[in-house]
Protein backbone atom coordinates (compact mmCIF):
# COMPACT_ATOMS: atom_id res chain seq x y z
CA UNK A 1 0.00 0.00 0.00
CA UNK A 2 1.62 3.34 -1.24
CA UNK A 3 -1.22 5.83 -0.03
CA UNK A 4 -4.61 6.18 1.51
CA UNK A 5 -5.99 9.59 0.55
CA UNK A 6 -9.75 11.18 1.72
CA UNK A 7 -11.68 11.92 -1.52
CA UNK A 8 -14.40 12.92 0.54
CA UNK A 9 -15.84 12.83 3.83
CA UNK A 10 -16.85 8.68 2.71
CA UNK A 11 -14.46 8.13 0.13
CA UNK A 12 -11.28 7.03 -0.06
CA UNK A 13 -8.34 6.44 -2.77
CA UNK A 14 -6.07 3.44 -2.24
CA UNK A 15 -2.90 3.05 -4.35
CA UNK A 16 -0.81 -0.27 -4.40
CA UNK A 17 2.28 -0.76 -5.97
CA UNK A 18 3.81 -4.35 -6.98
CA UNK A 19 6.39 -5.92 -4.52
CA UNK A 20 9.02 -8.17 -6.10
CA UNK A 21 6.86 -8.80 -9.95
CA UNK A 22 5.99 -6.04 -12.49
CA UNK A 23 2.29 -6.02 -11.72
CA UNK A 24 -0.37 -7.27 -14.12
CA UNK A 25 -2.29 -6.68 -17.17
CA UNK A 26 -5.50 -5.43 -17.25
CA UNK A 27 -8.19 -3.34 -18.87
CA UNK A 28 -9.72 -0.03 -17.89
CA UNK A 29 -12.89 -0.65 -16.52
CA UNK A 30 -12.34 -4.19 -14.78
CA UNK A 31 -12.28 -5.23 -11.11
CA UNK A 32 -10.04 -6.85 -8.49
CA UNK A 33 -10.59 -8.77 -5.35
CA UNK A 34 -8.38 -6.97 -3.11
CA UNK A 35 -7.33 -8.34 0.61
CA UNK A 36 -5.23 -6.04 2.57
CA UNK A 37 -3.42 -6.93 6.05
CA UNK A 38 -4.39 -10.47 5.64
CA UNK A 39 -2.43 -13.64 4.65
CA UNK A 40 -2.78 -14.09 0.39
CA UNK A 41 -5.06 -17.38 1.58
CA UNK A 42 -7.62 -15.42 3.72
CA UNK A 43 -11.23 -15.17 2.40
CA UNK A 44 -11.75 -11.67 3.96
CA UNK A 45 -11.22 -9.75 0.56
CA UNK A 46 -13.72 -7.46 -1.16
CA UNK A 47 -14.46 -6.87 -4.56
CA UNK A 48 -13.81 -2.83 -6.08
CA UNK A 49 -13.16 -1.58 -9.43
CA UNK A 50 -9.45 -0.41 -10.58
CA UNK A 51 -9.93 3.53 -11.13
CA UNK A 52 -6.35 3.81 -12.73
CA UNK A 53 -5.86 3.65 -15.96
CA UNK A 54 -3.77 0.91 -16.98
CA UNK A 55 -1.13 3.25 -19.00
CA UNK A 56 -0.36 4.89 -15.82
CA UNK A 57 2.03 2.19 -15.14
CA UNK A 58 2.20 -0.58 -12.34
CA UNK A 59 0.18 1.10 -9.65
CA UNK A 60 -3.23 0.45 -9.23
CA UNK A 61 -5.96 2.49 -7.43
CA UNK A 62 -9.35 2.10 -6.19
CA UNK A 63 -11.86 4.27 -5.27
CA UNK A 64 -13.81 2.99 -2.13
CA UNK A 65 -16.92 4.21 -0.20
CA UNK A 66 -17.21 3.70 3.57
CA UNK A 67 -20.51 1.34 2.99
CA UNK A 68 -19.15 -2.27 5.40
CA UNK A 69 -17.20 -3.22 7.99
CA UNK A 70 -14.10 -3.49 5.98
CA UNK A 71 -14.69 -0.14 4.27
CA UNK A 72 -15.31 1.63 7.35
CA UNK A 73 -11.56 1.47 8.11
CA UNK A 74 -9.79 2.48 4.84
CA UNK A 75 -8.44 5.47 6.67
CA UNK A 76 -6.90 3.26 9.55
CA UNK A 77 -4.92 1.47 6.79
CA UNK A 78 -1.20 2.54 6.89
CA UNK A 79 1.15 3.15 3.72
CA UNK A 80 3.36 0.30 3.88
CA UNK A 81 0.26 -2.27 4.81
CA UNK A 82 0.67 -5.81 2.68
CA UNK A 83 -1.99 -6.00 0.03
CA UNK A 84 -2.81 -9.15 -2.31
CA UNK A 85 -5.12 -8.91 -5.59
CA UNK A 86 -6.56 -11.36 -7.46
CA UNK A 87 -7.52 -10.35 -10.64
CA UNK A 88 -8.68 -9.11 -12.88
CA UNK A 89 -12.35 -9.55 -13.70
CA UNK A 90 -15.28 -8.06 -15.15
CA UNK A 91 -15.93 -7.18 -19.42
CA UNK A 92 -17.27 -3.43 -18.92
CA UNK A 93 -14.39 -2.24 -20.92
CA UNK A 94 -14.50 0.55 -24.39
CA UNK A 95 -11.26 -1.10 -25.29
CA UNK A 96 -11.80 -2.10 -29.37
CA UNK A 97 -15.11 0.02 -29.68
CA UNK A 98 -14.97 2.51 -32.09
CA UNK A 99 -18.59 5.18 -31.81
CA UNK A 100 -17.89 8.36 -32.46
CA UNK A 101 -18.67 9.36 -28.75
CA UNK A 102 -18.46 7.72 -25.35
CA UNK A 103 -20.99 8.83 -22.47
CA UNK A 104 -20.30 7.79 -18.70
CA UNK A 105 -22.92 7.38 -16.66
CA UNK A 106 -22.11 6.91 -12.99
CA UNK A 107 -24.09 6.74 -9.31
CA UNK A 108 -22.07 7.87 -6.74
CA UNK A 109 -19.21 5.14 -6.34
CA UNK A 110 -19.76 4.18 -9.74
CA UNK A 111 -17.84 6.25 -11.03
CA UNK A 112 -14.31 4.28 -10.58
CA UNK A 113 -14.32 1.69 -13.46
CA UNK A 114 -15.89 4.82 -15.72
CA UNK A 115 -12.70 7.07 -14.00
CA UNK A 116 -10.70 4.29 -15.55
CA UNK A 117 -11.81 4.56 -18.59
CA UNK A 118 -12.25 7.78 -18.91
CA UNK A 119 -8.08 8.20 -17.82
CA UNK A 120 -6.98 5.39 -20.41
CA UNK A 121 -8.63 7.60 -23.09
CA UNK A 122 -7.04 10.80 -22.17
CA UNK A 123 -3.51 8.83 -21.68
CA UNK A 124 -4.44 7.04 -25.71
CA UNK A 125 -4.85 11.14 -26.95
CA UNK A 126 -8.56 9.32 -28.40
CA UNK A 127 -9.92 12.46 -29.84
CA UNK A 128 -13.27 10.80 -29.85
CA UNK A 129 -16.36 13.39 -27.84
CA UNK A 130 -16.63 11.93 -24.48
CA UNK A 131 -19.69 13.17 -21.75
CA UNK A 132 -19.72 11.99 -18.10
CA UNK A 133 -22.92 12.49 -16.15
CA UNK A 134 -22.49 11.97 -12.09
CA UNK A 135 -24.95 11.78 -9.63
CA UNK A 136 -24.67 12.19 -6.19
CA UNK A 137 -27.36 13.11 -3.02
CA UNK A 138 -25.26 15.75 -1.95
CA UNK A 139 -21.88 18.35 -3.36
CA UNK A 140 -19.13 16.67 -0.55
CA UNK A 141 -19.86 13.37 -2.22
CA UNK A 142 -18.87 14.25 -5.67
CA UNK A 143 -15.17 13.13 -6.00
CA UNK A 144 -12.30 13.81 -8.17
CA UNK A 145 -14.18 17.40 -9.44
CA UNK A 146 -10.86 18.90 -10.92
CA UNK A 147 -10.09 16.21 -13.29
CA UNK A 148 -13.62 15.34 -14.16
CA UNK A 149 -13.51 19.66 -14.85
CA UNK A 150 -11.41 19.02 -17.54
CA UNK A 151 -13.71 17.80 -20.18
CA UNK A 152 -17.48 17.98 -20.37
CA UNK A 153 -19.50 17.17 -17.29
CA UNK A 154 -22.79 17.40 -15.78
CA UNK A 155 -23.05 16.83 -11.89
CA UNK A 156 -26.33 15.76 -10.73
CA UNK A 157 -27.40 16.29 -7.26
CA UNK A 158 -30.67 14.99 -5.42
CA UNK A 159 -30.17 17.75 -2.49
CA UNK A 160 -28.17 20.04 -3.73
CA UNK A 161 -26.95 23.57 -2.23
CA UNK A 162 -28.32 26.61 -2.32
CA UNK A 163 -27.36 28.30 -5.69
CA UNK A 164 -26.63 25.06 -7.41
CA UNK A 165 -25.81 26.00 -10.76
CA UNK A 166 -25.84 21.90 -12.27
CA UNK A 167 -28.78 19.58 -12.56
CA UNK A 168 -31.03 18.75 -9.81
CA UNK A 169 -32.83 15.18 -9.07
CA UNK A 170 -31.81 11.99 -10.88
CA UNK A 171 -30.10 10.79 -13.57
CA UNK A 172 -33.57 10.10 -15.26
CA UNK A 173 -34.92 9.60 -18.95
CA UNK A 174 -36.10 14.04 -18.54
CA UNK A 175 -32.19 14.46 -17.98
CA UNK A 176 -31.32 12.53 -20.78
CA UNK A 177 -33.50 13.64 -23.11
CA UNK A 178 -31.98 17.10 -22.31
CA UNK A 179 -28.24 16.23 -22.35
CA UNK A 180 -27.87 14.21 -25.58
CA UNK A 181 -29.24 14.92 -28.99
CA UNK A 182 -30.53 12.10 -31.76
CA UNK A 183 -27.65 11.23 -33.15
CA UNK A 184 -26.09 10.84 -29.79
CA UNK A 185 -28.93 8.47 -28.60
CA UNK A 186 -28.29 6.65 -31.88
CA UNK A 187 -24.54 6.49 -32.23
CA UNK A 188 -22.63 7.12 -28.93
CA UNK A 189 -21.65 4.34 -26.74
CA UNK A 190 -23.21 4.52 -23.63
CA UNK A 191 -21.61 3.14 -20.21
CA UNK A 192 -22.58 3.22 -16.75
CA UNK A 193 -22.34 1.95 -13.50
CA UNK A 194 -24.12 3.32 -10.23
CA UNK A 195 -27.27 1.90 -8.38
CA UNK A 196 -29.53 -0.54 -10.02
CA UNK A 197 -32.27 1.70 -9.95
CA UNK A 198 -30.25 4.53 -12.12
CA UNK A 199 -29.11 1.49 -14.61
CA UNK A 200 -32.27 0.29 -14.87
CA UNK A 201 -34.01 3.14 -15.93
CA UNK A 202 -31.55 4.60 -17.71
CA UNK A 203 -31.26 1.48 -19.82
CA UNK A 204 -35.03 1.37 -20.76
CA UNK A 205 -35.21 5.13 -21.53
CA UNK A 206 -31.79 4.73 -23.94
CA UNK A 207 -33.62 2.11 -25.98
CA UNK A 208 -36.84 3.64 -26.31
CA UNK A 209 -34.71 6.33 -27.41
CA UNK A 210 -33.18 4.20 -30.08
CA UNK A 211 -29.77 3.51 -28.76
CA UNK A 212 -28.85 -0.33 -29.90
CA UNK A 213 -28.62 -2.77 -26.78
CA UNK A 214 -25.06 -3.37 -28.22
CA UNK A 215 -24.32 0.36 -27.28
CA UNK A 216 -25.32 -0.34 -23.91
CA UNK A 217 -22.78 -1.00 -21.40
CA UNK A 218 -23.32 -2.01 -17.83
CA UNK A 219 -21.65 -3.92 -14.75
CA UNK A 220 -23.70 -4.62 -12.18
CA UNK A 221 -22.23 -5.91 -8.61
CA UNK A 222 -22.32 -4.75 -4.61
CA UNK A 223 -19.62 -2.67 -3.07
CA UNK A 224 -18.74 -3.78 0.56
Amino acid sequence: MTSVTQLTPEQWELTVKPDGHRGFDYKAGQFVWLNVGHNPFSIKENPFSICSAPASGSELSFMIRELGDFTRTIGQIKPGTGAYLDGPYGNLSVQGRTEPGIAFIAGGVGLAPLLSMLRQLRLSDDSRKVRVLYGNRVIEQIAYRDELNAGDVVYVLSEPPKAWPGEVGLIDAALLDRVFSETEFSEWLFVMCGPRGMMDGVEDHLIKRGTPSHRILSERFNYD
